[in-house]
């Protein structure tokens, strides 16, 4: 009898630990009384790499893990089966230090004691109903609503205000060169989104790879919006033309390298199938080459848009290079024209997952993002352009001076 239980019970584990491994992100989809009674639940996991200097992605330094660690996934179990839940989304918080799970209780448990009963785990540090997230938006007002449920844990898309910018601008028709490592084309928030994506690295072959750092940038810059899942970009209607100039420095690595010569070609690329915008969420030495390639693209109306390294860190070309916009993150920066937002950035990461970020690679998307809106309105913009709407005292960009830029470019299209 004791052996058929432990049998049973080993099948339980095995079958709700698939679960846990295989987020169903399509769930996230469900009608919207379901989502009343989701619930947020982070614990402290110690598991993760809390070594902040490292997570800084500036200069593509290493940083820690971004799989759910095997204790994370017990404990997300246990919680599950201890209080009857259903199990939907799981990611580790590594700026915070803690995994973050989505619950959904079933219609037969009352709401209100299931979140005091989790309050009172010794693990669980914080529990929120998921819903809360999406009342932020109001439904009577003329903001557009999104069906993503993780819009709200948005953080640069929130201050920014773009959801309202959306009403009028989503980037279409503007051709964006996304310059980084690999990015995962068949993530459910990117799939269609790319355009174009060619590697330019020495190895491996593949053109389709899934690597953190460009997957990363890529769903700040155009995660699908409203389709029910996970987040949503700042300019989703850009064409995004993914090319691969960057390798991570071990697999699953979100540090990553690139050189002189795959650098060049994605450049030269870019330029030759006329981007109109090039994000680069990287920097390093001078380099003559690069130079001359950025001019050109410059010379031809291209606007360039590349991070700017922390205060304590070496390099900052190619945001040196005079006509680049160079854009860092709020709290740690170099002289950047602009500060947007990169502090704990939700976005893709790559096998239908969702992670925070920080670090002026994940600004610089910001910034690209509402360049290609302003572009939309205003197809002859170019460099000066942009930077004269975005740059103030302050270098902030922030939501007030978007609209004012907005305003700008829908007068001069009208006009």
């Amino acid at each position: 009898m004791k052996l058929l239980r432990f049998i049973l019970l080993a099948l339980l584990i095995v079958q709700l630990s698939g679960c846990v491994n295989k987020t169903d992100f399509s769930r996230l989809g469900d009608s919207q009384n379901t989502g009343e009674r989701r619930l947020l639940v982070t614990f402290v996991d110690r598991t993760i790499n809390r070594d902040l200097s490292g997570n800084a992605q500036n200069d593509y330094r290493l940083r820690g893990q971004y799989s759910n660690s095997g204790w994370s996934e017990r404990i997300a179990l246990q919680l599950a089966e201890r209080h009857q839940l259903d199990f939907v989304a799981q990611w580790p918080v590594t700026e915070l230090g803690v995994s973050c799970v989505v619950y959904e209780v079933p219609e037969t448990l009352p709401l209100q004691q299931v979140i005091t009963a989790l309050q009172k785990e010794q693990d669980v540090s914080l529990v929120q109903q998921m819903h809360s997230f999406e009342v932020l938006g109001d439904k009577q007002s003329a903001v557009k609503s999104y069906s993503d449920p993780y819009l709200s844990l948005q953080a640069g898309f929130q201050s920014l205000g773009i959801r309202e910018l959306h009403k009028s601008s989503t980037g279409q028709g503007v051709r964006i060169a996304l310059i980084d490592t690999g990015v995962d084309l068949d993530h459910p928030d990117l799939k269609g989104q790319i355009s174009y994506s060619e590697n330019l690295a020495p190895e491996p072959s593949d053109h389709n790879l899934a690597e953190l750092h460009g997957t990363a940038v890529a769903g700040v810059l155009s995660a699908r919006p409203d389709n029910g899942i996970g987040i949503a970009g700042i300019a989703p209607g850009a064409e995004i033309l993914a090319f691969r100039a960057c390798w991570p420095v071990k697999p699953g690595s979100l540090a990553a390298r690139c050189n002189s010569f795959t650098l060049a070609l994605a450049l030269n690329q870019a330029i030759r199938m006329d981007s109109r915008i090039v994000n680069l969420s990287l920097s390093g030495p001078e380099d003559p080459l690069l130079q001359q390639l950025i001019e050109k693209a410059l010379a031809k109306g291209i606007i360039v848009i590349a991070a700017v390294p922390g205060k304590d860190q070496a390099g900052g070309f190619p945001g040196s290079v005079p006509g680049v916009i160079a854009v860092g993150q709020s709290g740690g920066f170099n002289s950047p024209e602009i500060i947007a937002p990169g502090q704990d950035i939700l976005t893709t990461v790559p096998h239908q997952a969702y992670d925070f970020m920080t670090g002026s690679s994940f600004s610089t998307p910001h910034v690209a993002g509402v360049a290609a809106l302003l572009l939309q309105l205003h197809p002859n913009w170019h460099t000066a352009d942009i930077k004269r709407l975005l740059d103030n005292d302050s270098h902030l960009l922030t939501a007030k001076l978007i609209d004012v830029a907005m305003a700008v470019a829908k007068q001069d299209d009208q006009h």
